[in-house]
Order: C-alpha cells, then structure tokens, then sequence
C-alpha cells in the first residue's frame, strides 16, 4: 500500500502505510496496543471478546536532537482502525490530565470526541464533538476524552500534545467510562446512555472554533507547528490552569 504523507496535517514528517505510521527522523519512546482486555471495563458490553485490538497509542515521539524535549512539549499519536465492539464503535480509554490542558488534533480520517468532566453526580458537564483532518480541540484540565471511530472505511489517527509536566491518567473505570457511548444501529451513528450512571446530564452544545480562536489557535496550521514557531504566544500550554469551556 502507498504511504499517506501526514507531514501538511501533523506538522511533522509522519506517513502512515495503511498498518503503522513512520517516520525516518521521529520516534515513540513507547508504542503500546490496547487490547480488548485492557479496555474492557469502559465498553457497553462486557461480555465481548472481538476485536482483539482496539488502537495503537505511540507515546512521545521526539529526534536525535530531542526538539520536542526541549521544547517542553510531550507528543503522543493514537491510530485506530475501523471496526466494531458488538454495537459499539471502537474508541480509547476515557484519560484525564488533572492540571494541565492537553491538544489534540486529527491527521487522519475522523469520528466523534466526547469530552466530560464528573466531579459527581449532579456535577457532570459532557461535550461531543463531530471531528474530521484538520479539526482541533482543546481537553481543559479535569476533563477526560474519549477519541471514537466512527468511519466504517478508514483509519482514525490522532496527535495528542501536552507540556511533559503533564500527567495523564486512566479515568471512569469505576463508572465504566464516559456516561455515553457511541454505537452503530440500523447503519446509523447514535447514542446510548451509560447504565452505570444513575443521573445524566444532557450532551451540551460547544462552539469549538470559538473557544480556539480565544486562546489564538488557527485552523489552517497543523497546531504542534503553530507552537513550535510561536512558544510564548502557547505559554498557557505550559501552567497549570483551571481553564473551562
């Protein structure tokens, strides 16, 4: 198979060959594949033993010159290929960062985000957001994400980018994931309710190309170059911060 070039969306020399994404001058530390073991107890059906694998994430990817560690920035990729959990759509594990805000950005394919932040029952804000390549986000501290394939025919491949003082974490185990799932019915996306949760607040509405252009993200411009040309104007990136939506 032909290799894609991701470099115009990714703003790095990435290229994805239908099966891993490559680069000759970039490379993970760490490339871990997320099985169905691992992500069973955030799935709608719990009794599932297919597909075996659900994503690959490809952890901190940097160059002999360490660019990226100097920089101070932490630069993950998640690549997803279509499929289906019984009903439900293949998707990564709920992560949160607690105190500092996290990037993402699709360079391949697209799907559904969810967004949620469950301080408790009643407190519990949730966002879904329609992605694409190119589309970009912003994940404020104290929200878990949820990256979700929802194409049938293509690969879903995602750029995460955090300052490396963030930590980021495994979230909802107990409550079995985000309180929404995502699942395929009569050859249509829609979405179900999360049993596990006793109260749930509606999916709110969110202008995400509003609350990007109030912390200067433009569309056009793959976002890791946007920083990288531009530190000081993303020193937000690097504080902890109690940003919202």
């Amino acid at each position: 198979m032909a290799k894609t070039n991701l470099k115009q969306s990714s703003g790095l020399p990435f290229f994805f060959n239908g099966e891993t994404i490559l680069s000759e001058e970039f490379h993970p530390k760490e490339t871990s594949t997320i099985h169905i073991e691992d992500i069973k107890p955030q799935l709608l059906n719990l009794d599932l033993d297919c597909p075996e694998t659900f994503y690959t994430k490809y952890k901190d990817f940097d160059n002999q010159a360490q660019d990226l560690k100097n920089a101070d920035l932490r630069v993950n990729m998640y690549l997803m290929k279509p499929n289906l959990a019984g009903i439900e759509f293949t998707k990564s594990k709920a992560t949160k960062c607690s105190s500092f805000p996290r990037l993402f950005e699709i360079v391949y394919g697209g799907g559904n985000v969810l967004l949620q932040k469950y301080t408790g029952p009643i407190q519990n804000k949730v966002y879904r957001l329609q992605v694409k390549k190119g589309s970009k986000f912003i994940v404020p501290p104290g929200y878990s994400i949820c990256l979700i394939n929802t194409r049938q025919a293509s690969t879903l491949i995602a750029i995460e980018i955090s300052c490396r003082k963030a930590r980021t974490r495994v979230a909802l185990e107990d409550k079995r994931g985000m309180s929404y799932y995502i699942i395929r019915k009569n050859a249509k996306v829609e979405i179900v309710r999360n049993p596990a949760y006793k109260i749930i607040n509606d999916i709110e509405e969110i202008n995400i190309n509003k609350v990007l252009k109030s912390w200067n993200i433009t569309a056009k411009t793959p976002i890791l170059k946007q920083i990288l040309r531009n530190h000081e104007k993303f020193d937000w990136i690097f504080k902890k911060s109690d940003m919202d939506f």
